[in-house]
């Protein structure tokens, strides 16, 4: 298991059921082929009928991967083991069902331990439209609001969404707007913006993320890409990228308790990456 362990430790005390997996978004179901152990998948499938159908009609095309596990591992009849499979899936995948069962728990456990002057001034928002892309629960566009005159906040996991509308009613915040869209999908449009950020996002799709965080932004505007290294020794495996001179991002390297935070920003000149 590659997740299972630490998403254990991050939410630990919290439970989880086959049934979660229906409160499953589209969006999370088209990752599950990358995130599941195929084994146990197969046996939680076969042991929630329900869950099997609820995947497929949400998300027809996953219909040939759950097919071909099926196929190729054999059913098992021991409770006691059906149990221990379904578990170790359900921890495997707990990040994805804790966005949306449990948000205030995931706002909780996840740390977000940049200071506002370590990525941006506060004083160079003033006035400015900022687009927080890939939201979560808001922890980088509530820092933001302080300072800016509009940020939305870009989310797809509805759950996400509602939370942070919850937060801006009960802080009374009034230029922070929740805006359901994928970071290579952004619902705004040409030149809208003068920031974007994101904090541990990119990277499902990067080319095409990376296309579309220049479209919205105006000529001169600023694109900030956070990540926070679990491995201070592991690369950040979109580094290349990210400074490659089609792309032409400056890295910033920040220490942080051990773990290593890195910062890519650069200027958007339009017509020229």
């Amino acid at each position: 298991m590659k997740y299972s362990k630490t998403l254990k430790e991050l939410f630990a005390g919290i439970t989880l059921n086959a049934e979660d997996l229906l409160f499953l978004e589209t969006f999370q179901i088209k990752y599950l082929p990358d995130r599941v152990p195929q084994k146990e998948f197969s046996v939680l499938l076969r042991a929630n009928p329900i869950i099997h159908r609820y995947l497929i009609s949400k998300y027809p095309p996953i219909e040939i991967f759950i097919n071909t596990i099926l196929k190729e591992n054999v059913p098992i009849n021991n409770k006691n083991i059906i149990e221990e499979y379904c578990q170790e899936l359900l921890w495997e995948i707990a990040d994805l069902i804790a966005y949306n069962k449990y948000p205030e728990v995931y706002d909780a456990k996840v740390e977000f331990t940049w200071e506002l002057n370590e990525i941006i001034p506060g004083k160079s928002l003033k006035g400015k439209i900022v687009i927080d892309a890939g939201a979560g629960t808001g922890k980088l566009a509530f820092r933001v609001a302080k300072y800016a005159r509009t940020i939305y906040a870009v989310e797809p996991a509805s759950s996400f969404r509602s939370f942070i509308r919850d937060k801006v009613k009960k802080n009374k915040v009034k230029n922070l707007y929740t805006i359901d869209g994928f970071l290579d999908s952004i619902p705004l449009p040409d030149n809208s913006a003068d920031v974007l950020m994101t904090s541990n996002a990119i990277g499902w799709n990067l080319e095409d993320e990376l296309i579309e965080i220049e479209r919205v932004l105006k000529p001169g505007a600023i694109a900030i890409h956070l990540i926070r290294n679990s491995d201070p020794n592991t690369e950040n495996p979109f580094h290349d990228i990210l400074i490659s001179p089609a792309w032409k991002y400056v890295c910033t390297k920040f220490q942080d308790t051990g773990r290593l935070k890195l910062k890519y920003s650069k200027t958007i000149k339009k017509g020229i990456k």
